[in-house]
Parts: C-alpha cells; sequence; structure tokens
C-alpha cells in the first residue's frame, strides 16, 4: 500500500511547463504569480527575423540555429528608427531581443553606432550639368501631388541628352539629382514624395527640399465628382538640379 502511494505521487508530479502551470492554478496560487509563470513561457518563444528556426536572444543567448549576421542585424535595427545607442538598448518590445544588446561586442564588423543605427547619407554631388525647372497644375481635386508630378514631368521629358554616358563617370546610373519644389503651405502635408521621387526614371536623387510657393488660382466652379473641397486651381512649380 506504501509503494502504491509512492508511484501515484510520482505519476501526478507536474513536468512541462505547461503542466506546472496548471499545477500551480489548481492549487489557488495567487493570479501575479500565475500571470508571471505564463509570460516566463511565451519568453520561450521569439519569432524568427528571417524565417525559419528560433531567432537569437539578447545579449548573445540563441534560441535554435538561426543567428543574425552584420548586416542583417543592421538593416532590421535601422528599420526601427532608433535615435541612439540608449534607445537601442532600452527598447524591450519582443522584436528588439531578437538583437543582440551589445552588437559592439558581437561583431568583427562593427564601425560604430551611427553606422549601425542609420544609413548614411547619399554622396552629394560635386559637379552640376545642367538645372531644370517645371510647373504642374491640378485644377480639381486640390491634389498636391499629382500638381507635383506634372511639374517635375514638365521639367524632365522635353530633354535628350544623349552625351550624358560620355560626361558622367558611371553612365545615367552615376547621376545624382537635386529636387526643389515649390508649393503652397496650405497643402504641404498632402504631398507624397515618394510618388514624386518615382517620377525619375534614373538618377540618385541626394536632396529633396520642399518651400512655400507656386499659387492658388481659382477655378469658379467646385465638381465634387471631381473630388472638389472648394475652388482651389493648385499649382506647384519645381526645379531639378542634374549633375555627378
Amino acid at each position: 500500500l506504501h509503494m502504491r502511494r509512492r508511484r501515484r505521487r510520482r505519476r501526478s508530479s507536474p513536468t512541462s511547463s505547461a503542466e506546472i502551470f496548471f499545477f500551480f492554478f489548481s492549487r489557488r496560487t495567487p493570479l501575479l504569480v500565475v500571470l508571471l509563470l505564463a509570460v516566463r513561457m511565451a519568453e520561450s518563444f521569439v519569432p524568427s527575423p528571417a524565417g525559419g528556426g528560433a531567432a537569437p536572444r539578447a545579449g548573445g543567448e540563441v534560441q535554435g540555429t538561426a543567428q543574425w549576421t552584420f548586416d542583417e542585424a543592421r538593416s532590421y535595427a535601422r528599420s526601427f528608427g532608433f535615435a541612439s545607442e540608449a534607445e537601442y538598448k532600452e527598447y524591450r518590445c519582443p522584436g528588439a531581443y531578437a538583437l543582440p544588446r551589445d552588437p559592439e561586442a558581437r561583431y568583427p564588423e562593427w564601425r560604430g553606432w551611427d553606422d549601425f543605427l542609420s544609413a548614411p547619407p547619399p554622396p552629394k554631388m560635386e559637379n552640376v550639368l545642367f538645372v531644370e525647372t517645371g510647373f504642374g497644375c491640378d485644377g480639381h481635386g486640390q491634389d498636391a501631388t499629382k500638381a507635383a508630378l506634372r511639374a517635375a514631368r514638365n521639367a524632365i521629358e522635353f530633354n535628350s541628352i544623349p552625351c550624358v554616358d560620355s560626361l558622367v563617370p558611371g553612365g545615367r546610373d552615376g547621376l545624382k539629382l537635386k529636387l526643389d519644389l515649390a508649393l503652397p503651405e496650405k497643402y504641404h502635408n498632402d504631398l507624397d514624395w515618394s510618388k514624386v521621387r518615382a517620377a525619375f526614371p534614373y538618377g540618385d536623387i541626394t536632396e529633396a527640399t520642399l518651400q512655400v510657393g507656386g499659387a492658388i488660382f481659382q477655378s469658379g466652379i467646385a465638381i465634387p465628382e471631381l473630388g472638389d473641397s472648394n475652388q482651389d486651381m493648385l499649382v506647384a512649380i519645381i526645379a531639378v538640379t542634374v549633375g555627378y
């Protein structure tokens, strides 16, 4: 009888994490302790950063076989937009836990926190070849991006410069562009810079600035079917500096 009781006790002892959790819960353990156990269990499962396997843990602890290379860690860290080393190390989201807490000690390729947290600015233009200007108008709809796109196309679509490949080191791929766009201040927040940049088929845009300018004229009629919220005709002006 004594041996049966001992065997029964052995079988009822919790072994897995889940059994431990329910073992404590069934004995009316305070809720705080139960929650702490649940958090601890969840922390053992960190999603993989690049697919397949578990992700590395902060402080060098690695779960599974997946590990960050320097380029992968730097690219992922830059995606968070950390402003400083302190901000990086204070972040406690599970995504940040997958990154090493001491990358300067982990990676021989280390080049400093500025390089690790933010992409370097594109090289500046040293030689100016020419400056193109253009204007664009959105007569109905008050669409700042549409007016800016029309201005950009107006500046570049009537030119052909066949000697670029012989003038510029690297040819067209070596070109650098600087964009100066003027719009009425009232519509600055409506501008989508990504669409304006996409209007230029080649060349690295090293700088893009927005200033108060352009014009607002009255169309004399607001047509809701065309997106009008008022009678504004929105005019944008752009200067495109091309060089290398």
